[in-house]
């Protein structure tokens, strides 16, 4: 019999009938389409006599019970023990869509309509030739399946099919692990396998509201320099879920305190400030950037930390930014300070929002708020029925309206204002 904690924190004994209706339950909330696509791979898996298990984080979130954890779109990870080609075959027909196929590890995703994303492993060990290098894997049970994952949290199951339909198989004292709010690895030389671990304990650890256990971490401290090995690539996929996180501020502080950044490069430190502009990668970017002294930053991070296009961009306006900010904080017309913040990405100038003081700080948080609400009261249709040719003068005018604007010398809801702009705009021509 299992046991579960309640959103009071008040942990009850469930059956393992019970476990699957909450399961099903669960789904309902969140996808109706993967709740009946698992209702009919149960089906199926009985019918053929294969073992299909629902693993990982939607097992953990269901037994912390507290519906803060489910991400949505869902990530739904299947273990199966037995042959996957019919499997994939009724997944592919339940799910109406052709599922992704991984032929090195034997693996297949398939993402629904309503986002939610289901992947499907043969039950299997692993093997890792060597430090932050990909697996070799091996067809084994469902017990060896688990003992190869990341965390006691994520090595639980919960079988939908045969004899064990129903039974929480958890080997590794995952839920004790849960109700202790700590993040436990299966054995020591867990990060050495794979140290994208590194970055997922700072991300459990932060969702589950609780630590990394002793042991484990001290193990992270011993192996955290194996993060060098990895490709930029994969950091930078492990890292970009860290930064997606719904709350990823006390999951940057964790990594922070473990100094993830400079063991993937000794040059790169994330400064404690950074954690409040962290708001999604690209901000996390920009807020780099702004903080950094390190001229020659847009050349060297993109490439160690694996970034997406976007984030290069993010990170190399936070830099350029950085560098206007005296000018900003000395502009004295309003109409000067939007033209120059114009040219910047929104992830960029919210960070500058967060973290800057003083007159550049009140200068962005100023053309922010000013910005949401500016509305000119002359199209480029009205100024040209004023008499306003084709071509640049529009443009030209366009801004010398918002320009007014921003200054003070045009109120958009007074029409007398706006009808001496008419009248300088006729007798300009």
């Amino acid at each position: 019999m299992a046991e579960i904690t309640d959103e009071t924190g008040v942990t009850h004994s469930i059956a393992g009938g019970n476990l699957l209706d909450r399961l099903f339950q669960t789904l309902h909330r969140h996808s109706e389409l993967a709740e009946s696509l698992l209702h009919t791979l149960c089906h199926f898996g009985d019918a053929q006599e294969v073992q299909v298990f629902v693993v990982g984080g939607l097992v953990r979130d269901m037994m912390l019970a507290e519906p803060s954890n489910f991400t949505t779109p869902l990530d739904i990870d299947l273990a199966v023990d037995g042959d996957l080609t019919q499997v994939h075959t009724e997944l592919a027909a339940a799910a109406d869509a052709r599922p992704t196929f991984h032929d090195r590890f034997g693996t297949a995703s398939v993402s629904l309509f309503d986002g939610t994303r289901i992947d499907v492993a043969r039950t299997r060990s692993e093997r890792y030739p060597s430090p932050g290098a990909l697996p070799v894997v091996s067809p084994a049970t469902i017990e060896v399946d688990l003992a190869r994952r990341d965390f006691t949290v994520n090595a639980i199951a919960l079988p939908l099919t045969g004899d064990r339909r129903g039974e929480l198989l958890d080997p590794h004292q995952g839920l004790k692990d849960l109700r202790r709010r700590q993040i436990r690895t299966l054995h020591e030389a867990s990060f050495r396998d794979d140290s994208t671990r590194l970055v997922r304990a700072a991300r459990y650890a932060a969702r589950i509201g609780g630590a990394i256990e002793r042991r484990t971490l001290a193990d992270a401290r011993r192996d955290r320099h194996y993060l060098g090995a990895l490709s930029p690539q994969r950091f930078g996929d492990a890292w970009r879920l860290l930064l997606t996180e719904q709350l990823p501020c006390p999951a940057l502080e964790i990594a922070r305190r473990l100094k993830i950044p400079q063991s993937r490069d000794a040059r790169w430190t994330v400064a404690r400030s950074t954690l409040a502009a962290a708001d999604g990668p690209q901000q996390f970017w920009a807020s780099v950037g702004l903080l950094s002294r390190d001229r020659d930053i847009v050349d060297w991070l993109p490439r160690s930390a694996g970034m997406h296009r976007r984030e290069r961009l993010a990170l190399q306006a936070g830099t350029e930014l950085r560098q206007e900010r005296r000018r900003i904080a000395g502009m004295r017309r309003a109409s000067r300070v939007a033209e120059l913040l114009g040219r910047f990405p929104e992830a960029a100038l919210f960070a500058a929002e967060r973290l800057w003081s003083g007159a550049s700080g009140t200068a962005v948080a100023h053309y922010l708020e000013r910005r949401a609400n500016l509305r000119s009261p002359i199209s480029a249709e009205r100024l040209m029925e004023l008499g306003v040719g084709q071509g640049p003068a529009i443009g030209d005018w366009l801004r010398r309206v918002d320009a007014a604007i921003w200054d003070g010398e045009l109120d958009p809801a007074d029409p007398e204002s706006v009808a001496r702009m008419e009248q300088r705009i006729r007798w300009s021509r």
